[in-house]
């Protein structure tokens, strides 16, 4: 583990991170190509510090170059774990994270170790200790922790759906941006770098939002809340089909084209954008979540788009030239 302090401006979103590290490996196996990677720094500020942060870091990357030449790390599941490395290193060096106690205590950090993840596409089913059930979500990152007293779930980032089961002991989940109690219930969370949404599907549950944790919203069964740093906004109906991805499957009802490809870009690993020139269009449909680039191909056919790949992990969905 890398020793000292490095500062920046500020933080480097994980996501940012990510698709640096992914880009790293890629062209240290000779499959990136540079042109795209060149776009990709160029396309916002906190990229090039992304990638600046990467070249600071030959000392410990050092160590990684050699397995990174390997013919076996062709596999998909190797270039996952070398990108892994790089990211973890990323997070501990900067995007303003400091290390010793705080930098361990990071949220950034804290995602990266946490006991319970998902990548991009996956999906898990865990039983808890109570009997209560525990789905998680497309790259999501999770601590579980009960005790004598009380229950208890982190959510670092992505998405849970839980049904809790009878126990004396209070069932409450963290996140960055507030804590949600349940009050014998279903409910679904989604957290991400902006904030967090609750959607309540049995019963209610109480939530207490970072910027305002002296004020307690309540929510019945059928009611939604999106929360963040600034504070909680109104409570509104819960929009439908909110657990379709429970069954593997994304609902769009006259969605924006942008809207529903950033949905479908948190199932695909690297980054896939709407050009701005179609954002708005009208899309909708149902969609299988366990082959995004199969929804790609159906969308575009059905819709006069085409799909630009730059590389694997970076694609654009525009109109199809006249």
């Amino acid at each position: 583990m890398m020793s000292g302090t490095v500062t920046a401006s500020a933080p480097i979103a994980r996501k940012v991170l990510a698709a640096a590290a992914h880009w790293h490996v890629e062209l240290q196996g000779g499959s990136a190509d540079p042109a795209a990677l060149q776009a990709w720094r160029d396309a916002s500020a906190e990229h090039e510090r992304a990638w600046e942060l990467l070249q600071r870091m030959d000392g410990q990357l050092a160590a990684l170059q050699p397995a990174l030449a390997l013919p076996a790390l062709q596999a998909a599941r190797q270039r996952r774990r070398a990108a892994a490395k790089v990211l973890a290193m990323l997070v501990a060096a900067g995007g303003g994270i400091a290390l010793g106690q705080a930098g361990l205590q990071s949220g950034a950090w804290q995602a990266l170790t946490a006991s319970l993840r998902t990548a991009p596409g996956q999906r898990r089913h865990v039983t808890l200790a109570d009997g209560g059930r525990l789905e998680v979500n497309t790259d999501s990152a999770l601590d579980v922790a009960y005790s004598a007293t009380q229950r208890r779930i982190r959510l670092h980032h992505g998405e849970i759906m839980i049904t809790t089961a009878p126990d004396p002991r209070p069932f409450l989940v963290d996140t960055p941006h507030g804590v949600i109690r349940a009050l014998g219930t279903r409910f679904g969370i989604r957290c991400d770098d902006d904030g967090g949404t609750v959607s309540v599907f049995e019963h209610a549950v109480e939530v207490r939002c970072a910027a305002r944790p002296d004020a307690v919203r309540r929510l019945e069964a059928g009611q939604h809340l999106r929360f963040g740093a600034t504070g909680a906004q109104e409570i509104s109906s819960m929009p439908a089909h909110q657990d379709s991805w429970l069954r593997g499957m994304l609902v769009a009802a006259d969605w924006p084209l942008q809207q529903l490809v950033a949905e479908l870009a948190r199932y695909r690993r690297g980054r896939l954008v709407c050009d701005t020139k179609v954002a708005r269009r009208p899309v909708t449909g149902t969609y299988r979540l366990d082959d995004i680039d199969a929804v790609l191909e159906s969308l575009c056919a059905s819709h006069g788009l085409q799909v630009t790949y730059f590389t694997r992990y970076w694609a654009t969905v525009a109109a199809r030239p006249a």
